[in-house]
Protein backbone atom coordinates (compact mmCIF):
# COMPACT_ATOMS: atom_id res chain seq x y z
CA UNK A 1 0.00 0.00 0.00
CA UNK A 2 1.42 3.65 -0.71
CA UNK A 3 1.70 6.33 1.48
CA UNK A 4 0.02 9.55 0.41
CA UNK A 5 2.25 12.00 -0.67
CA UNK A 6 1.40 15.93 -0.88
CA UNK A 7 0.95 14.93 -4.73
CA UNK A 8 -1.65 12.86 -4.28
CA UNK A 9 -3.58 14.94 -1.45
CA UNK A 10 -3.55 17.85 -4.01
CA UNK A 11 -4.85 15.68 -6.71
CA UNK A 12 -7.96 14.18 -4.65
CA UNK A 13 -8.58 17.57 -3.11
CA UNK A 14 -8.78 18.90 -6.75
CA UNK A 15 -11.31 16.07 -7.78
CA UNK A 16 -13.36 17.02 -4.76
CA UNK A 17 -13.55 20.58 -5.88
CA UNK A 18 -14.21 19.65 -9.22
CA UNK A 19 -17.24 17.56 -8.31
CA UNK A 20 -18.63 20.21 -6.14
CA UNK A 21 -18.25 23.30 -8.55
CA UNK A 22 -20.33 20.91 -11.43
CA UNK A 23 -22.60 19.47 -8.85
CA UNK A 24 -26.41 20.30 -8.91
CA UNK A 25 -26.89 23.44 -7.25
CA UNK A 26 -31.17 22.61 -7.39
CA UNK A 27 -30.02 19.18 -5.96
CA UNK A 28 -28.26 20.92 -3.26
CA UNK A 29 -30.83 22.77 -2.34
CA UNK A 30 -32.89 19.77 -2.30
CA UNK A 31 -30.85 18.17 0.29
CA UNK A 32 -30.68 21.40 2.39
CA UNK A 33 -34.53 21.25 2.58
CA UNK A 34 -34.85 17.72 3.34
CA UNK A 35 -33.09 18.14 6.41
CA UNK A 36 -34.98 21.47 7.70
CA UNK A 37 -38.04 21.33 9.59
CA UNK A 38 -41.34 22.01 8.17
CA UNK A 39 -42.47 26.13 9.37
CA UNK A 40 -45.65 26.02 10.51
CA UNK A 41 -48.26 27.44 7.87
CA UNK A 42 -48.17 31.22 8.23
CA UNK A 43 -51.36 32.82 10.34
CA UNK A 44 -53.43 35.59 8.22
CA UNK A 45 -51.41 38.77 10.42
CA UNK A 46 -48.61 36.76 11.68
CA UNK A 47 -46.64 39.13 9.09
CA UNK A 48 -48.04 42.74 9.80
CA UNK A 49 -47.71 41.61 14.14
CA UNK A 50 -43.89 41.15 13.21
CA UNK A 51 -43.85 44.28 10.88
CA UNK A 52 -45.14 46.37 13.79
CA UNK A 53 -43.09 44.52 16.63
CA UNK A 54 -39.92 45.74 14.15
CA UNK A 55 -41.19 48.99 14.17
CA UNK A 56 -41.32 49.30 17.83
CA UNK A 57 -44.57 48.34 19.23
CA UNK A 58 -44.77 46.06 22.51
CA UNK A 59 -45.90 42.65 22.62
CA UNK A 60 -49.01 44.26 24.18
CA UNK A 61 -49.49 46.94 21.34
CA UNK A 62 -49.03 44.62 18.56
CA UNK A 63 -51.35 42.69 20.37
CA UNK A 64 -53.89 45.70 20.04
CA UNK A 65 -53.17 46.08 16.64
CA UNK A 66 -54.54 42.61 15.84
CA UNK A 67 -57.54 43.22 18.29
CA UNK A 68 -58.26 46.10 15.76
CA UNK A 69 -57.76 44.22 12.74
CA UNK A 70 -59.60 41.65 13.68
CA UNK A 71 -62.81 44.29 15.35
CA UNK A 72 -62.72 46.05 11.50
CA UNK A 73 -63.19 42.51 9.54
CA UNK A 74 -65.87 41.63 11.79
CA UNK A 75 -67.94 45.09 11.49
CA UNK A 76 -67.87 45.32 7.89
CA UNK A 77 -68.98 41.94 7.84
CA UNK A 78 -71.98 42.80 9.77
CA UNK A 79 -75.16 44.05 7.76
CA UNK A 80 -75.15 47.75 6.47
CA UNK A 81 -77.32 49.75 8.79
CA UNK A 82 -76.68 53.68 7.66
CA UNK A 83 -75.14 54.80 4.72
CA UNK A 84 -71.89 56.45 7.21
CA UNK A 85 -71.43 53.41 8.97
CA UNK A 86 -68.25 52.01 7.10
CA UNK A 87 -67.28 55.96 6.46
CA UNK A 88 -67.33 56.51 10.57
CA UNK A 89 -65.68 53.33 11.79
CA UNK A 90 -63.16 53.50 9.29
CA UNK A 91 -62.11 57.08 10.57
CA UNK A 92 -62.70 55.33 14.44
CA UNK A 93 -60.40 52.43 13.49
CA UNK A 94 -57.65 55.03 11.46
CA UNK A 95 -57.43 56.94 14.74
CA UNK A 96 -56.49 53.68 17.20
CA UNK A 97 -53.75 52.51 14.38
CA UNK A 98 -52.65 56.40 14.49
CA UNK A 99 -52.23 56.02 18.34
CA UNK A 100 -50.67 52.63 18.68
CA UNK A 101 -48.14 53.78 15.16
CA UNK A 102 -47.36 56.89 17.39
CA UNK A 103 -46.29 55.21 20.84
CA UNK A 104 -42.79 53.78 19.70
CA UNK A 105 -41.95 57.45 18.44
CA UNK A 106 -43.51 58.97 21.88
CA UNK A 107 -41.45 56.55 24.01
CA UNK A 108 -38.20 57.09 22.07
CA UNK A 109 -38.77 60.72 22.17
CA UNK A 110 -39.62 60.29 26.33
CA UNK A 111 -36.11 58.28 26.65
CA UNK A 112 -34.14 61.46 24.61
CA UNK A 113 -35.74 63.85 26.72
CA UNK A 114 -35.11 62.09 29.77
CA UNK A 115 -31.00 61.73 28.70
CA UNK A 116 -30.70 65.50 27.64
CA UNK A 117 -31.99 66.38 31.56
CA UNK A 118 -29.94 64.15 32.62
CA UNK A 119 -26.99 65.98 30.77
CA UNK A 120 -25.72 69.69 32.08
CA UNK A 121 -26.13 72.09 29.24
Amino acid sequence: MNDPNRREALRHSANTGILIAFADPEAQKDDVKQNEAPKPPEKPGDRDRRAVIGAGMTEAEADCWAMVAELAGKFFALPELHPMDKQEIATAIHVIQHRLLSRPTYRKYLESHQSMAKKPE
